[in-house]
Order: structure tokens, then sequence, then C-alpha cells
């Protein structure tokens, strides 16, 4: 019988791979299947433990990338091949690219998109690829990207267009009917797509962040206001028609006391 995705169980780290000084992917011995979009809860042994999204799972490897922005991502940048990690997973729900998409992503959210995009070109798709974040050294993957013919945007223009993810979407062609847009990134990139989905009469899925803690939708900490929608279970990946539910989109997050 398969293990519950809810059991933490210890791996060695088999690699680091340094994209800055403060963001880094680890590479582990696959442990279970997953979907992108999907996510793996890490802990150091003695720590919390903290999700995050696949970077890629592929040729019996799992890979997360970090960036460190509190104190146990931090921890994670003194992790070295060999120290073992707990993982355990995988949670939440994946991204539909069964039709025609558009992938976008910016800044960590870059992960989860290069996870979609390695598989779709797997099979043989060249879906379009959309890629923002501030500054040149904020993108991650950027060769493996361009040999999947991304296309680049930064605040400062430093890489690519001078402008954002919507900028480059604004510049596609006429899309498909049925195309779907694909995302993951920070909030406001998020509703900016979903406007402009709407607007041209396209589909998102659109993966969002929120505090997670058991990532099995016991402990409502991640329900998303208005809805009930757990981003644990029913998300992170949600349609229009779960977006079209929510009431908090855009507001500060609520803290681990509720507050936002």
């Amino acid at each position: 019988m398969p293990e519950s995705p809810g059991a933490m169980r210890s791996y060695p780290l088999l690699r680091v791979l340094e994209h800055a000084p403060d963001t880094r992917s680890f590479v582990f011995s696959q442990p279970f299947h997953a979907l992108p979009g999907q996510f793996v809860f890490a802990w150091i042994p003695g720590d919390q433990e903290k999700p995050f999204s696949i970077s890629e799972l592929c040729d019996g490897e799992l890979e997360i990338t970090v960036k460190a922005v509190g104190g146990f991502t931090r921890a994670m940048m003194a992790l070295r091949p060999g120290d073992r990690v707990g993982l355990r997973g995988p949670f939440g729900s994946s991204f539909d690219a069964s039709g025609p998409v558009v992938l976008l992503g910016g800044g960590i959210g870059i992960a989860p998109i290069r996870f979609l995009a390695r598989q779709l070109r797997r099979q043989g798709r060249q879906d379009p690829v959309l890629l923002g974040a501030r500054g040149a050294d904020e993108h991650i993957f950027v060769h493996d990207f361009r040999r999947l013919g991304a296309r680049f945007a930064t605040d400062d223009g430093s890489l690519g267009l001078h402008g954002t993810v919507s900028d480059l979407l604004q510049r596609l062609p006429d899309l498909q009917a049925g195309t779907t847009l694909c995302g993951c990134g920070p909030e406001p990139m998020l509703l900016a797509l979903r406007a402009a989905a709407l607007e041209r009469g396209l589909a998102v899925q659109l993966s969002f962040e929120r505090l997670m803690k058991c990532g099995l939708g016991i402990c409502g900490q991640c329900c998303a206001d208005g809805s009930g929608i757990r981003l644990c279970v029913e998300g992170p990946v949600l349609s229009e028609a779960h977006l079209a539910r929510l009431t908090h989109l855009g507001q500060p997050h609520r803290d681990a006391t509720g507050l936002r």
C-alpha cells in the first residue's frame, strides 16, 4: 500500500544548484510521483517545515527551488550534498495543460512553471513561455528557458523586455480559442493575468501562495476568504470558477494568528 502524502521521510540531498546567493535548487532521489503545480513540505531536522513548489521531477530525481526570505529558507542555504532533509507530499492541485496554454512565471514563481514547461517539451509541445522578474539577477533557469524559447521581461530592463509579464502577454498575437493562462508568481501579477484573461475570453489556472501548515485540509490555516477553498487541497492552482468565489484577492495575507 502506498504511503500517505502526509508521512514525513528523510532523504539525502544529492546536489545543490546555486542561482544567486539567496536562491538555490535542491535535488533529491525521486521519493514519489507528482504533477506540475503540486508542492511538498520540506523539513530540516531540529527546525520547522515549509511548503515548496516542485521545479522539476524527471529521470528519478525531484528538485525544489528556494529563495531565502525567512529563518527556515536561510537555513536551507547552508545545506550541502549528503545532508538529510525531510520531505512529505505531494500536495494540492496541479496545472491541466491538456489543451493549448501560455505559461507565465514571475520571480520565484518561475520554479513550478519550469516543471510544467519541461514536461510539455518532453511531450513534443512548444507552448509560449513568458517570464518576468525585477532584474536579470532574479531570473532563474535562464539558459534552460532560452532553449525552450521563453521570452523574458524585467522591471529594470536588464533582461528582455523592459516591463512585466502582462506586457509580454499583450505582445502575443491572437491566441487560439480555448487557450489557458497557466501562471505562478506575485499576487499582483496573477491578478493582472486574470484581468487580461477575462478581457480576452481566456481561461486561467493560477497558483496562489498562502500560509500552510498541515497540507491535508484539516487545520484551515490556508482557507481562502469567502469560499472555504483550502489552498493546500483545492489549490494552490485555482481556475476562474474558484477565483470568482474569493473575496480577499489583492489584500494582505493572514499570518499564523489569522490577522492580516
